[in-house]
């Protein structure tokens, strides 16, 4: 975020912070969502605050905020910065609304979410100790200047040549011991320069016109990074609720990699 603020203010841009995961997080003692001009948060079914589905907006320029709210209420006006000489829709929005019962849970919900942020680090914290001791296991690190990480998801790399066997074995069998590890990134299990939404902007009216054939080519040319694909391969991972146990759940996961561990040479076949 410090490199992307750097880029606006040099060329007068506006940054909308992508922190739909990152509830709670902090950067060099600022919460995540407050980095730049206006911060999203996800409230759909996974996330650590949740009503189900929808989101939430922060931001602290009440010209922005007004146009924020008419985008999601139908383009209905609010506040004193929207046109209201072009009468009661002076823009065209969509109907994103959040019912009053959504909004409710995620209120009750707000009274316990330090707490569980708090959880959850310190059993991530706990369980990086502890896996960091097996052959082919590397946890996760956080930039130095991260003072807390959300840990909507706790990833790690395994390394199949060190560990003895592939990553899909270590899966089936981490899962038949009762531990729910996944092979996503949080959100998908592919990189996600290859989904399909890339290409279908490139091939747009819209960049087709913005951009010539012979540099829109030059671009899927280049969509070769084999560090992301590496790293998309090598990913196991924890959702949220797995690290609000008690202490005991995190050494029932360092027993079972152990345990699959001792025992891989029995799964090579």
């Amino acid at each position: 975020m410090d490199k992307v603020n750097a880029i606006a203010e040099k060329y007068n841009l506006k940054v909308v912070e992508d922190a739909c995961e990152a509830h709670m997080a902090e950067w060099k003692g600022k919460k995540a969502g407050t980095l730049g001009d206006l911060g999203c948060f996800s409230l759909q079914n996974g996330k650590q605050l949740t009503c189900g589905e929808g989101g939430a907006i922060l931001g602290d320029d009440e010209r922005i905020m007004d146009l924020c709210y008419s985008v999601h209420n139908v383009g209905r006006a609010r506040g004193n910065y929207m046109p209201r000489d072009k009468g009661g829709w002076p823009i065209l929005g969509n109907k994103c609304m959040m019912a009053e019962y959504q909004a409710s849970i995620v209120i009750t919900q707000m009274d316990t979410l330090e707490q569980e942020t708090q959880k959850r680090c310190e059993n991530a914290d706990y369980l990086t100790s502890k896996i960091s001791e097996i052959p082919g296991i590397v946890p996760r690190k956080d930039y130095k200047e991260t003072n807390r990480t959300s840990y909507y998801y706790y990833g790690f790399r395994f390394k199949e040549k060190e560990f003895g066997i592939p990553r899909d074995v270590f899966v089936k069998a981490l899962r038949a011991e009762g531990i729910p590890s996944s092979t996503s990134l949080g959100v998908t299990s592919y990189p996600l320069y290859q989904n399909g939404v890339v290409e279908s902007v490139i091939s747009s009216k819209t960049y087709q016109k913005l951009y010539s054939i012979k540099r829109l080519n030059e671009y899927r040319a280049s969509l070769n990074l084999p560090e992301v694909d590496k790293l998309c391969k090598e990913t196991i991972g924890f959702y949220s609720n797995t690290l609000l146990g008690p202490k005991s759940d995190i050494d029932d996961i360092h027993r079972a990699m152990l345990k699959v561990y001792e025992n891989r040479n029995q799964l090579k076949g």
